[in-house]
């Protein structure tokens, strides 16, 4: 900006200078009638303060306007100004007032081209592929997660997923077999929703052994994630830097909040380990224990929490009776 207001000066003291013979005054006169307009463009400057950034487009239109406005100001009153120096002048200090006011206020002029522009402008949305494994079809919670909306991209189920899940279907062990099952039922399910398109890759990877490495090699393939409750492939994949959600963790992370002192209400279904000790779970099954509870087995009470414990198989909250 310091540039511009030393080039925009020269200019002034340069139009004075080479137009003091048609407007009827010496050089003397020309560079004293040019530091003058330059001293009050100055003083303006000084006086609007607090104004946002800079546009040369918006400045330009300013500058603009404040001419035609400053010519059709000066027009009437020619007759009464006929100090050629003094209406130069004038048109010096509205020009720059326009400038500065269109540099200072660029957004008005962003605006009005954003309303009339034809195309709109699109936001292009980068949809990762989602690698589902067995054991996630196993857990069958995806479906919900995805019924949700907050899964967005693609499912990405590969042959050898299907293969493997096909396989524990026909196990000859009972809940082997169960476990198969249920995964079979949830990729029903995930081909029945609308939400977002499942496809069935049919890539194979022959020379590697285990399904956890096909499944490494085909998220880094498609440059996709990779969903997973199995606590060994979330290991493989972080360190060949794949990216995996881990079922798991999303539910830990949305488990109720709950703190020593706070009341809650459960349902007691069950004794607990210690003497008289009644059990209860909260609906992201967490286990509730409460201190002399048995004989409230089947009804629902109120109690508050008093500590909390967190295990390797997840957390337990112990209360007392309210």
């Amino acid at each position: 900006m310091w540039l511009f207001r030393f080039i925009y000066s020269a200019i002034i003291i340069v139009v004075f200078v080479f137009l003091r013979d048609k407007i009827g005054i010496d050089i003397y006169y020309a560079v004293a009638y040019a530091l003058g307009v330059i001293l009050a463009i100055n003083l303006i400057e000084t006086l609007i303060s607090d104004l946002k950034s800079y546009k040369t487009v918006s400045a330009l239109i300013g500058g603009i306007i404040f001419l035609i406005l400053g010519y059709l100001i000066m027009y009437p009153l020619d007759t009464f100004i006929t100090n050629e120096p003094v209406k130069l002048g004038f048109y010096f200090v509205v020009t720059y007032i326009g400038i500065l006011l269109g540099y200072k206020n660029y957004t008005i002029v962003e605006n009005l081209f954003s309303k009339i522009s034809l195309k709109p402008v699109k936001t292009k949305i980068l949809k990762i592929p989602k690698v589902l494994d067995t054991s996630t079809l196993i857990d069958g919670r995806i479906v919900d997660v995805i019924d949700t909306g907050f899964v967005e991209g693609v499912l990405i189920i590969p042959v050898f997923v299907l293969k493997e899940l096909q396989n524990i279907a026909d196990s000859h062990e009972h809940l082997r077999r169960q476990k198969g099952k249920r995964g079979l039922n949830v990729l029903q399910r995930l081909k029945e929703q609308k939400k977002i398109p499942l496809i069935i890759d049919e890539t194979d990877f022959t020379d590697v052994g285990t399904v956890d490495e096909k499944l490494v090699m085909l998220a880094k393939k498609i440059k996709g994630k990779i969903i997973t409750t199995d606590y060994n492939l979330l290991k493989v994949a972080e360190i060949q830097n794949v990216e995996v959600l881990n079922i798991n963790s999303l539910a830990i992370a949305l488990r109720q909040t709950v703190l020593p002192g706070e009341e809650l209400e459960i349902t007691l279904v069950k004794e607990g380990k210690e003497h008289n000790q009644g059990v209860g779970y909260l609906e992201d099954g967490t286990m509730v224990v409460v201190e002399n509870g048995k004989k409230y087995i089947g009804e629902k009470v109120k109690v508050e929490v008093t500590s909390l414990l967190q295990t390797e198989t997840g957390r337990i909250i112990f209360t007392k009776l309210r």
